[in-house]
């Protein structure tokens, strides 16, 4: 098959590999990708490595997928052969006290696509069967296309950071901060418009600025490196309040600061994005007591937000077109990665093999 292969930092080839076996054996399922989406983590992992991931190996974990063969599911279903579908990449131990509470995003041992075993970026995956057993490969309509199929992964992401939070302490006159003009943060915007909430999105790219206004962002704030005149524009716009919620969707400890500048009182951070190894920040613990702030962290997703990113985007109340900008075929993935890692769009996906 033709796959992309992570040789190590700012090495990537495309070439012929050999499949260990062309059907899947009693520990796998094997799939063929119809289209796989190119991830920050992708990039990341590419320029720098990661301590998760040991070259030579695929890359990529948002995919869309079809079925080789009839899958039994643990429920007693069959997914039928020739059905596409959506993947959770998450590979649990299944016998830590967070599987046994359906927490896989949170295992102990927890493996991933795409990072410990190989992923999407090829023309075939092989799926660890214990990826089955906890239903995390779920077929999608025929209404979702193949490329909008592969953001489902982080759109369910984006779900189950939200399910985290106290949102119904919110009301229409309180201001939600999304800090980050990527997908994610625009995914977020997406969801909190389904709530008819206030959205103010704070971002570096002008391009992505002017999708987030079109998108439905009440105001669009433009971050500069004085995080303290930023700051202050935020809080004039929320005539002085600050941000009931703040969203952290990039992956810069710059953000961190910010939103740590920008909370009303009884606020909550959400901190969605992860940083480079070692980050930390600071924060006064009387202003975090004294002014009620709940600060949490959100990683990943479980199969269940991946079926209501399903239905979300089913029922067309999420429409992740918007999302995608560029499609490339795999022999082209160093420039789908170099695209993405200069913020040119949005989000890139391979969909030709």
């Amino acid at each position: 098959m033709n796959a992309a292969v992570f040789l190590g930092r700012n090495k990537i080839s495309t070439r012929r590999v050999m499949l260990s076996d062309q059907k899947a054996n009693e520990n796998t399922t094997l799939l063929r990708v119809k289209a796989c989406a190119v991830c920050g983590y992708d990039v990341r992992v590419f320029r720098n490595g990661h301590e998760k991931v040991t070259p030579p190996i695929v890359l990529g974990h948002e995919i869309c997928a079809e079925t080789n063969d009839n899958l039994k599911l643990a429920n007693g279903k069959t997914i039928s052969t020739g059905t596409r579908v959506t993947i959770s990449p998450l590979i649990p131990c299944l016998h830590c006290a967070y599987c046994f509470n359906s927490q896989f995003n949170l295992c102990r041992e927890l493996r991933e696509i795409g990072s410990s075993v190989n992923g999407g970026f090829a023309e075939f995956i092989q799926v660890p069967n214990r990826i089955l057993q906890v239903g995390g490969i779920i077929p999608v309509p025929d209404s979702i296309k193949d490329e909008e199929v592969s953001l489902l992964e982080p759109l369910s992401c984006c779900i189950n950071g939200l399910s985290r939070l106290n949102l119904y302490s919110l009301d229409k006159d309180q201001s939600i901060c999304i800090i980050g003009d990527g997908p994610i943060g625009l995914i977020h915007l997406k969801l909190f418009n389904l709530m008819k909430a206030k959205c103010i999105v704070i971002g570096k790219i002008k391009s992505r600025m002017e999708v987030a206004k079109s998108l439905g962002a009440e105001a669009v704030i433009f971050a500069n490196d004085d995080l303290e005149s930023t700051a202050n524009d935020i809080v004039d716009l929320t005539k002085g309040v600050g941000a009931n919620l703040v969203i952290v969707a990039a992956s810069d400890p710059s953000a961190l600061a910010l939103a740590t500048k920008i909370t009303s009182k009884n606020a909550q951070i959400s901190l969605f994005a992860g940083m480079p190894k070692g980050t930390t920040f600071t924060l006064d613990a009387n202003k975090l007591h004294y002014n009620q702030l709940s600060i949490i962290g959100n990683f990943s997703a479980t199969p269940n937000s991946i079926h209501q990113a399903i239905r979300l985007v089913s029922e067309n109340q999420i429409d992740l077109s918007e999302i995608i900008s560029h499609c490339y075929s795999l022999s082209d993935i160093e420039k789908a990665l170099v695209a993405t890692e200069s913020y040119h769009g949005l989000r890139h996906v391979i969909n030709k093999f």
